[in-house]
This record gives structure tokens, C-alpha cells and sequence, in this order.
């Protein structure tokens, strides 16, 4: 079963329970929840037990109920939501394949009717579609939006994208934050063969068509590498158009925001234009350039234009790949670019292997000087809260100093 990487900061706090009319279904309801809702409250009895259960209990986020046989299943289903909050998301299972039923019940607020007998995943992607709306019912001051940090690389082959897969998986594991990474060179793209992930397909044709940025998109469009940590990339075949509108990448980043605390994008310097809104709204922009004159060059013409695109974020240059006796040396390049130079990387050749690998760089050479700069630009995103000191640790420091 694939287990969608889809708002895990809100979802282990979504009460679900759910009412089966059968015992086979009840443990295909068990076997979905068990991967995101432990706590989910199973129970056979269809209708009559789910009614029994809203007659006493505050009514979950999430319901399932099947209805069996029921003879009138619309009018049932209207009388129990009745007894529901306005943002409970009820998800319907039924025998009946009515179109009809189907857009009537929609129509009158509920979430999804699937038609039985159904598989895991069908029951699965419904089920994660509804938690994802039901983020959505809540106010906007409950679920504030993630921040948003852009690494464009000024020329190719700079490691632009390196520092973006690696500095998203430190984010991520290393400071506790919920990241998705967004590699938007669709036909090139590696973000996802350096974590060996395969990427899903339809993200060209979501992004041509901003209404289908839904909650089914992206329960599909996401794959999971930790807990913390999901990657949205493509392989689109060299034989099509891989060009997609503002719109659609806007709409895009506005639902991970909803979703993520952090969405880290890696951008390909040709598509600036594509993405100035994402830009714009960036709090985190990263130029990443070799020491070569060229990189100089196109370092202050990609910083300038991000600048301004975006006066308020933090933007700076990652010089990577220094060390060598080749380039300009780093401090006429500080000089010559418009943003402060924060960190000098150089070339690691573990670093480089551990793509090979599928593994960030940080369980392969954490130490190494490449990972070292790297995670204090991460802190400085995202620092952690400092440990407050308790009583006994101050006594312990008193006697240590009249000691």
C-alpha cells in the first residue's frame, strides 16, 4: 500500500471513526488507518451504529460510514450529518453505483461516496483527500502557511540542486520541520534519483490546468522519503513540451503551503520568469555559483532580478565546489556581486558519492566540510528552540564553580 506523504503535521490529529456494515470491510477500514489514524475508531454496525455513536460522542473529523442496503441512503446520510461539526468530512461506502446519488450527496457537503466491493487504495486516497480538505474548512489563522526558500542555480552544473536536495533533507530531519522538496526542472530534474525515489507522473498536465492542484493530485503526486521529508518531482519524456503556466505552479505551491511548513524549491535559472510570483514570496533565496567569471557574472544578474522581484526575503550567494586553485578568488567575487556571500562549500568527494547511494549527504559524510557549512545555513533557517535550564542544572553549575 503506498502510504501518501499529504499533511502528516495534520493528519495524526485528525480523529477518525468509522462505521462498517460488514466484517470484511471493517478490516480493510483497520488496515488503511492503522498507516495514518492508530487511534481511528472501527466499528461494525453501518448507519445505526454511527448514529448510536454521534448521539454521545463529539463528532470526528473524519467519517466513514457504509451504508449496506439501505434503502434510502441519501436521506439517512443528510439526518446524520445533522449531528456532525460543519467541517466533518463523511466519506460514504455503498452498493449502489448511482451517479446520481453520487452528485447529490456532494452537493449536499459530503466528502466522497465509493462504491463497494473497493480496494485499499481507492479507500486510502479518499480518505487522505478528505483530511486534506478538511484542513481546509478550518479557519486560515489555525493553519498558518509554510515558508517558502528558492535555490537557483546561476549557471548549470554548479550543485545548485545538491545543495537544495540536501539542504531540504537537514531541514527536515536534522531541525524538525515538516519540508517538501519541489524540483521544477521537469525533463532533468534529479532531486528524486539522488534519494531513489521515483517520481509519479501528471505533474505537467496538473500544472497546465491549475484546478486539478487538488488534494487527489498531490495524495498521488508526493512520494514520501521520511516521515518529515516528501519530494514532488517529474521525469517528463525529451519528446514533449515540458513548459507549464505561473498559474498553475502558484496554485501548486500555494496547496504545499497548506500542508508543510517549509516548501524548498529548486528552480533551473531559465525558468526565473515563469516563477516570479513563487519568487516574490520566497523568504529564503539562495544563488548557487562556482568561482568561475561566468558564474560572477550570471550570480548578479540572477540576484538583481530576484531582489526586484523581492525586497523583503533573505537573499544570498553559496559559493560551491571552492577549494581548487581555479576561479576567482573568493573575496573579488564577494565584492563583485550584489548579495553577501554566506557560506564557501567545497568540493567533498564523499558528498558527491552519496547520490549514488540514494542517500542525503548527511548520513554519508555528515562531518565532512560540505555537510558542515551546509547545515549552518539550514539553523539559520530554521534554528531550533534552545533547551531552558532547569533548577537542578543551575545548582550543578554552582557547585562545579565553587569547586
Amino acid at each position: 500500500m503506498t502510504v501518501a506523504a499529504i499533511d502528516t503535521r495534520r493528519e495524526s490529529g485528525v480523529v477518525l471513526a468509522a462505521f462498517a456494515a460488514d466484517s470484511v470491510t471493517a478490516t480493510m477500514i483497520e488496515q488503511v488507518a492503522s498507516y495514518h489514524w492508530p487511534g481511528a475508531t472501527v466499528m461494525e454496525g453501518g448507519l445505526n451504529a454511527a448514529a448510536s455513536y454521534l448521539g454521545s460522542t463529539r463528532a470526528p473529523d473524519l467519517l466513514v460510514v457504509d451504508l449496506g442496503n439501505s434503502e434510502q441512503p441519501l436521506e439517512e446520510l443528510l439526518t446524520l450529518a445533522e449531528s456532525c461539526e460543519p467541517s466533518t468530512q463523511v466519506v460514504a461506502l455503498g452498493t449502489v453505483n448511482d451517479l446520481g446519488l453520487y452528485k447529490q450527496f456532494v452537493a449536499a457537503g459530503g466528502a466522497d461516496y465509493l462504491v463497494k466491493p473497493l480496494s485499499p487504495e481507492e479507500l486510502e486516497t479518499a480518505l487522505l483527500a478528505a483530511a486534506f480538505r478538511e484542513q481546509h474548512v478550518i479557519e486560515a489563522v489555525d493553519v498558518p502557511l509554510g515558508k517558502i526558500v528558492v535555490t537557483i542555480g546561476a549557471r548549470g552544473g554548479v550543485g545548485a540542486t545538491t545543495i537544495a536536495t540536501n539542504g531540504a533533507w537537514m531541514l527536515a530531519e536534522e531541525q524538525n520541520q515538516k519540508v517538501v522538496l519541489v524540483d521544477l526542472d521537469l525533463q532533468f530534474g534529479s532531486t528524486a534519483l539522488s534519494l531513489d525515489l521515483v517520481p509519479a507522473g501528471g505533474m505537467i498536465e496538473t500544472l497546465r490546468n491549475p484546478d486539478r492542484v487538488d488534494a487527489l493530485f498531490l495524495a498521488s503526486a508526493l512520494v514520501p522519503k521520511t516521515a518529515n521529508f516528501s519530494v514532488l518531482a517529474a521525469e517528463e519524456d525529451l519528446a514533449r513540451d515540458a513548459s507549464y503556466s505561473s498559474a498553475g505552479i502558484e496554485r501548486l505551491i500555494e496547496e504545499l503551503r497548506r500542508s508543510f511548513d517549509w516548501v524548498w524549491i529548486d528552480i533551473p535559472r531559465t525558468l526565473c520568469y515563469v516563477n516570479a510570483n513563487v519568487i516574490s514570496d520566497a523568504s529564503h533565496i539562495y544563488v548557487v555559483s562556482d568561482l568561475s567569471l561566468a558564474g560572477m557574472r550570471d550570480t548578479m544578474r540572477v540576484a538583481n532580478y530576484c531582489d526586484g522581484l523581492n525586497r523583503d526575503s533573505d537573499i544570498a550567494v553559496i559559493l560551491n565546489r571552492t577549494g581548487g586553485a581555479k576561479g576567482i578568488p573568493a573575496a573579488q567575487f564577494g565584492k563583485g556581486v550584489p548579495k553577501p556571500v554566506i557560506a564557501r562549500l567545497p568540493e567533498d568527494p564523499k558528498a558527491g558519492n552519496a547520490a549514488t547511494t540514494g542517500k542525503p549527504v548527511a548520513q554519508i559524510a555528515g562531518r565532512g566540510k560540505f555537510a558542515v557549512g551546509l547545515r549552518k545555513i539550514v539553523q539559520e533557517i530554521a534554528p531550533l528552540p534552545k533547551k531552558r535550564r532547569g533548577l537542578l542544572s543551575f545548582r550543578k553549575a554552582d557547585a562545579q564553580a565553587q569547586a
